[in-house]
């Protein structure tokens, strides 16, 4: 029989709470918790040393191999997931490894993207379109935030993603021979973006846009616009430029 958990004040409970809210208890600890039920299931059949939490035993996925099962009480699993109505079922895994991206042609860099569901939307969406490596520079926010990972639905399992400074960017960039091109409400149309064996995509802060460094480095891009608006949002522009950019020319 699985362990069965049904207080709020367990030690376990408080440690996945941590997991949730605390980035260097998630460091430290190099463990994450994750959402999501098809999630759960294909990580069940990849991922070695899985916790699964489960409010009733036949929310286990029938594959769940030798993961671990608890089982916890509805108060327990609000307390850990603080949604209305959560799905009740969640899993401890092993905090991804960074990837070195040396193998990775098209690569997209987040630049000071703060919220988590602008991140992990843009991570999906980079696995999506055929981008083959996420660099988050060091003022991004966790891309293993719990909204990050719910946002990037599985997405931040399949993808490289690396994390350091402009300088450690700029090395990659060379040793690549990869272009840079940065996001900006004024620059080179994609279509006159000559990067056909792959490229570096920049995508700035929400209510700032690309950074001084990323504007010293980068040659902008921009999304031609005839409305009324300035500008849009980072994950919608950088969906339509990864799109353009990587599967509109072929």
């Amino acid at each position: 029989m699985p362990q069965m958990i049904s207080s709020v004040q367990n030690d376990l409970v408080k440690h996945w709470v941590k997991l949730r809210h605390n980035r260097d208890y998630r460091y430290d600890h190099m463990r994450i918790l994750v959402e999501g039920k098809n999630v759960i299931a294909e990580l069940c059949q990849s991922l070695p040393s899985i916790t699964l939490i489960a409010s009733r035993e036949d929310l286990v996925p029938p594959h769940a191999g030798s993961a671990s099962v608890i089982l916890v009480s509805d108060a327990v699993m609000a307390k850990i997931t603080e949604v209305a109505a959560p799905e009740g079922l969640l899993a401890e895994v092993p905090l991804p490894s960074w990837t070195p991206l040396k193998a990775q042609k098209w690569i997209v860099v987040l630049d000071g993207v703060s919220d988590p569901g602008n991140l992990g939307t843009l991570i999906r969406t980079a696995l999506a379109l055929g981008w083959e490596g996420i660099y988050l520079l060091d003022n991004c926010c966790d891309p293993f935030n719990d909204k990050a990972l719910r946002a990037a639905k599985g997405a931040t399992f399949k993808i490289p993603l690396n994390s350091g400074n402009w300088d450690k960017l700029k090395q990659l960039a060379s040793e690549q021979k990869l272009p840079l091109y940065g996001a900006d409400v004024q620059g080179a149309k994609p279509g006159d973006v000559a990067a056909r064996e792959g490229m570096i995509l920049v995508l700035g802060n929400e209510a700032h846009g690309l950074s001084a460094s990323a504007k010293a480095l980068a040659k902008p891009v921009t999304i031609p616009m005839s409305g009324l608006m300035e500008s849009l949002n980072v994950g919608v522009a950088g969906g339509i430029l990864m799109y353009l950019l990587r599967n509109g020319r072929e």
